[in-house]
């Protein structure tokens, strides 16, 4: 069955039924974004998805609109869920990217790309179109996606190259470097160990990223100890 303009109001009527209140004002204050928040949890909005996934996914992308944190979120949702081929993933990918100005969309999007690791070379190709791009948003796209699939095997080096060495000064680039940093310190200890060592990042990512590996339950006492004394000092 086509989806509609008609199916397409029963959805936003849904998003103000499913609006909680509480939720809206809390995620308000962590999502910097210029859209309309209806306060709706992330677990509705799965299923909301994966019903549009199941169905005419298409027509509904054709139809959806950006007026909420909600809608956009939606999309890559339904994106992640939908059956299609890879090229026709990155090509959707690269519509959607644009609409992304928070970090929660961003991550949340990233996070449901898991038809990626079918071909990590292509993906890794793909991804590298926005290494260099002036877009906050698309180089923590890039970082996070790093950081989900590929600090393992043999893109692990490669991939720290890049968040390493990718532009992160703006807050939230800075901050996923952080966070996939103290992801790979789990998985290679000695490596994100020698970038810190060799002081390899600008100081406040450095930092961020070594209190990200201190507020993680995955990495030893000891080793928060011998982190502590890395951190460096900044501004003045």
């Amino acid at each position: 069955m086509n989806y509609t303009e008609f199916d397409y109001k029963i959805l936003t009527t849904q998003l103000r039924q499913y609006s909680d209140e509480k939720y809206k004002e809390f995620h308000s204050g962590l999502s910097v974004g210029s859209n309309y928040i209806y306060g709706v949890r992330i677990p509705i909005l799965r299923r909301m998805a994966k019903r549009i996934a199941a169905a005419d996914w298409r027509g509904y992308m054709a139809l959806a609109k950006d007026d909420s944190y909600e809608e956009i979120l939606l999309q890559g949702m339904v994106l992640g869920y939908a059956k299609c081929s890879l090229e026709e993933t990155f090509d959707r990918i690269t519509v959607f990217l644009p609409k992304i100005d928070n970090w929660a969309i961003c991550d949340t999007f990233c996070s449901g790309l898991k038809r990626v690791r079918q071909d990590l070379y292509e993906t890794w190709k793909f991804l590298m179109r926005y290494e260099t791009s002036e877009r906050e948003f698309d180089r923590r796209f890039v970082v996070v996606m790093l950081m989900d699939y590929f600090l393992e095997g043999k893109y692990l080096d490669q991939a720290l190259d890049v968040i390493v060495n990718i532009r992160k000064e703006e807050y939230y680039v800075s901050m996923a470097a952080a966070w996939a940093l103290a992801t790979a310190f789990v998985k290679d200890r000695e490596k994100v160990l020698g970038i810190l060592e060799g002081k390899d990042l600008d100081p406040a990512t450095h930092n961020r990223t070594i209190q990200k590996c201190r507020d993680s339950y995955r990495i030893s006492e000891e080793d928060k100890a011998l982190l502590k004394s890395l951190r460096r000092k900044t501004g003045g």
